[in-house]
């Protein structure tokens, strides 16, 4: 089991599938590339394919050559959790991580209910350099990280009340990719 996980939550699942319904709104919106959302154990999936039909290993743009370094073309997504309200629910044994074996996060803003059941607010998804970006582990050899500062990779829980950049989702998501593989070499779910 990974370490996002030492307890079964259930508010954690319903959030990570409403976060699937969310990100799902997005995967009409495609390029060259189109993405498909799942949940595999305790992280989600994105698996990416060319619209055309190519599989992306045939493909050779520069692009997709990367793309072929990714395992199976899936995106190791870690999901965090953030509470936008007062909440029963201690998040930081959850959050708190020393591996960074994931290629994107999804940090799934939720409140309370009075009925104390957790619904998600907001949506933060974004590449992993961009959720490291001037981070550094602690003294114990764990991240701890401020998670209600990345407000600017917001994704609308209503695509239509959104701007049309953020509806490409699976251009953005390549080019991001495409990114960490330029600076590092390699993916970090697959390094």
């Amino acid at each position: 089991m990974s370490d996002i996980h030492t307890a079964h939550d259930t508010h954690r699942e319903d959030l990570l599938q409403e976060g699937l319904t969310v990100l799902a709104r997005y995967t009409h919106f495609s390029s060259t590339h189109r993405v498909t959302f799942s949940q595999v154990g305790d992280r989600l999936a994105a698996h990416l394919e060319r619209v055309d039909g190519t599989p992306i290993p045939q493909s050779d743009t520069p692009l997709d050559q990367k793309l072929t370094h990714l395992k199976d073309q899936t995106v190791v997504i870690r999901p965090f959790f953030l509470p936008m309200a007062n909440s029963p629910w201690d998040e930081e044994a959850v959050n708190t991580f020393t591996q960074v074996d994931f290629d994107y996060a999804a940090v799934l803003g939720y409140g309370v209910s009075p009925e104390g059941k957790a619904y998600l607010k907001a949506l933060y998804f974004l590449p992993t350099d961009a959720l490291l970006e001037r981070q550094q582990p602690g003294e114990d050899g764990a991240y701890h990280l401020p998670l209600a500062t990345y407000y600017v990779h917001h994704l609308s829980l209503d695509p239509r009340k959104n701007f049309a950049r953020f509806l490409y989702l699976a251009e953005r998501m390549t080019e991001a990719l495409e990114y960490q593989y330029d600076k590092m070499g390699y993916f970090y779910s697959n390094p």
